[in-house]
């Protein structure tokens, strides 16, 4: 993937938290405090998208949805019947 030039941001945080950053960056070479900051970004980000999903799948379907699913399971079922004969005329399963 192609560096991407990356904004400069400047934030607050907790002392604590800045505290216990820098102590993961001391025992792990190679990272910094923009890396960290970014890995929890992403994390934040990924929950978001999580969070989403989980509204989206747990909302009321619309009667549209409902039968759309059921249309699914019918040929989903046929699928089954079909497969089912076309195994029973070959002599498998």
């Amino acid at each position: 993937m192609a560096q991407r030039n990356k904004p400069r941001i400047t934030i607050t945080v907790d002392p604590d938290v800045l505290e216990e950053v820098d102590a993961y960056i001391k025992e792990h070479e190679g990272t910094d405090r923009s890396k960290v900051m970014d890995e929890a970004l992403r994390c934040w980000y990924a929950r978001l998208l999580h969070d989403a999903l989980v509204r989206q799948h747990s909302a009321p379907k619309s009667p549209e949805e409902m039968e759309e699913r059921a249309a699914w399971k019918r040929i989903r079922a046929a699928q089954m019947v079909h497969l089912g004969r076309k195994y029973d005329e070959h002599g498998k399963a």
